[in-house]
């Protein structure tokens, strides 16, 4: 028995309703998303929603916790031994899975995204540049000091959204090449001597 037909259909409705969801998202916040106004938007039945679903919490959930896994692994693909000093590949990987999934990136920096997704997002952005950093710019300033290097992921997190509010015009590798001029330019800044 074939089952790649059914499974093309679920993937399809999944799909479906996550687009639909970034789109309510855009006009309103979560609390205030029905599913009946949710199927109605992408035209499903409510039950088709129920097979997947049990809210509209549990798929916001779903959706949150898969990119944070899909950027988890693309982080894990790109250890900083293997970067050579230059994080132009890492970079490019995460803004060609932004670039695929648009509508999760407008989600995401949107106005009524969860600020603790946010935050989580940022955490995993921090846990990352702290173990590949001193690897990557060993001696430097952005190895060792922790509030330039809150500053650059704030500023690379700041970029990412202009780059998505302005309807990501410029392409992934133009985007890596820019953050990765950003975050070299940071790395040059020489180590102030004890006691200065």
């Amino acid at each position: 028995m074939n089952n790649t037909g059914d499974d093309r259909r679920v993937r399809k409705t999944k799909k479906a309703l996550r687009q639909g969801l970034v789109a309510l998202l855009a006009q309103k916040n979560l609390k205030d998303i029905s599913v009946r106004e949710l199927t109605d938007a992408v035209d499903l039945h409510r039950g088709t929603f129920y097979v997947h679903y049990r809210d509209i919490y549990e798929l916001y959930d779903r959706m949150w916790q898969e990119m944070i896994e899909e950027i988890r692994e693309i982080f894990r693909q790109y250890p900083a031994e293997e970067l050579s000093g230059k994080p132009a590949p890492l970079f490019r990987a995460i803004m060609e899975y932004a670039w695929d999934n648009q509508d999760l990136c407008q989600m995401f920096f949107g106005p009524n995204v969860d600020q603790a997704l946010a935050r989580e997002l940022t955490h995993l952005v921090e846990e990352k540049i702290q173990t590949d950093w001193a690897v990557l710019f060993p001696g430097t300033m952005l190895a060792r000091e922790e509030y330039l290097r809150a500053y650059v992921v704030e500023g690379c997190m700041g970029m990412v959204r202009r780059w998505v509010d302005t309807g990501m015009q410029e392409s992934p590798r133009q985007m890596a090449e820019l953050l990765e001029l950003v975050i070299t330019a940071f790395s040059k800044l020489s180590v102030p001597e004890e006691g200065c």
